[in-house]
């Protein structure tokens, strides 16, 4: 343990600059959100607390800080030094992991606190008493995001792959899933209601974002109570309604801890800088992003050539090269099958 121990502290040394240099940025930014939205508004009833800037920047310090923290993984030269340390794998996977978690606690609290010292000072109309379990709340919806996104970046052997993985996976589900409520809509007709508002209200939460968005919009209602009719109320009131998304999210997000620590263990350090072959990669997200969009258009247009067509550009930058293999040619082709389900249903 003091080995590991004194392997993390190295990890927050390291960083420690660009922690202090991005939570500095981030309490300019979102104070000035939160004084914005204070000041703009002439009457108290219109003023809201700005708190919707702190969903923004924990979604993107858990999306961008995974990928900072292991990026080195992705290179053969950082390889040989990282591995020279005399730490067992699943331990250096714990260092960064945690190294990481603590780079976004650190910079989103400092940011948290400022606001709500701000609001609690310029302001005597909002239930601020709310804030300390909006507080807990959005940091462990944010342990689920942070584990979602240092998953999906492990699952490449590069930085660039790492960083087109976790960009596709952010509506990876929202795309599928509104792709199977319009086949529905159309297939079965006011029959699918039922089916289509289940499935259109679950591709809601389909963003990983989308549970940090509608917990602060619950929040949101709850503090703000200077305003006589609030345009949160029916968000929030549909969100607690589906309060069990957000244990689906938690289940997501241990799942993506599992999933990362496992990869990281078992993966071949001379992998670095290969063809991201994942399951999670290309070979999945390229079909379901192609065959999802051509059951949605289903019908032969002026979109559907650029679809396939980027179904092959997807495989040759999967490939590194025009050389695609069988595989790659023969699932392409399957689009057509889709685009034809795509037109059975839409006739």
């Amino acid at each position: 343990m003091k080995t590991f121990g004194r392997y993390l502290i190295y990890r927050l040394s390291n960083t420690a600059l660009r922690t202090v240099t991005v939570a500095v940025l981030s309490v300019i930014l979102v104070l000035s959100s939160v004084s914005s939205c204070i000041d703009n508004a002439i009457q108290v009833e219109f003023r809201e607390t700005g708190i919707y800037m702190l969903a923004l920047l924990l979604g993107v310090l858990c999306t961008v800080v995974p990928m900072l923290e292991t990026a080195g993984f992705k290179n053969r030269r950082n390889l040989d030094t990282l591995y020279f340390f005399p730490l067992k794998r699943w331990k250096m996977a714990l260092a960064h992991y945690v190294s990481g978690f603590i780079q976004v606690l650190m910079i989103y609290t400092v940011a948290f606190a400022a606001a709500h010292i701000y609001l609690a000072v310029k302001t005597d109309y909002f239930a601020l008493y709310y804030m300390p379990a909006y507080y807990f709340a959005s940091v462990a919806i944010g342990l689920a995001m942070y584990s979602f996104f240092i998953f999906i970046f492990g699952e490449a052997n590069t930085e660039t792959d790492g960083v087109v993985f976790s960009v596709m996976w952010i509506f990876a589900i929202l795309l599928s899933m509104s792709a199977l409520s319009t086949c529905l809509a159309n297939l079965m007709g006011s029959k699918a209601d039922p089916f289509t508002e289940f499935i259109g209200n679950m591709a809601v939460w389909g963003l990983p974002y989308a549970p940090i968005n509608n917990l602060t919009e619950i929040f949101q209602n709850l503090i703000e109570t200077n305003r006589e009719v609030s345009y949160h109320a029916v968000s929030a009131a549909r969100y607690l309604r589906q309060w069990y998304m957000f244990l689906v999210w938690g289940g997501i997000g241990l799942a993506s801890a599992v999933g990362y620590f496992f990869t990281f263990v078992r993966k071949a350090a001379h992998k670095a800088g290969e063809i991201s072959d994942s399951i999670f990669g290309y070979r999945l997200l390229i079909p379901l992003y192609g065959y999802s969009l051509l059951l949605m258009v289903g019908t032969v247009d002026m979109l559907t050539i650029p679809i396939f067509g980027a179904m092959l550009i997807g495989y040759i930058i999967y490939r590194r090269g025009v050389k695609l293999k069988a595989s790659d040619l023969v699932v392409t082709a399957c689009g057509i099958v889709a685009l034809l389900v795509g037109a059975w249903i839409m006739g």
